[in-house]
């Protein structure tokens, strides 16, 4: 998917977040995408900072989840 960033962490590869759709693409390490739908620009903003799983992940998975691939 373009427009991805990367991230320091041990299970999240790179993201990528459409404020205007209230998106988040997230590509894990083992290789699955997925989109959360709903998700606060707050939110996604944490995906800048190293880890950002372990600071939001349970946040982010009570979003409505489509697995892209």
């Amino acid at each position: 998917m373009n427009g991805m960033i990367n991230v320091i962490s041990d299970n999240v590869s790179a993201y990528r977040y459409e404020a205007t759709s209230q998106t988040l693409w997230v590509l894990f390490r083992s290789g699955g995408l997925y989109e959360y739908s709903q998700v606060s620009q707050g939110i996604a903003s944490s995906f800048s900072q190293p880890h950002p799983w372990r600071r939001v992940g349970k946040l982010v998975m009570a979003h409505p989840t489509r697995k892209i691939q």
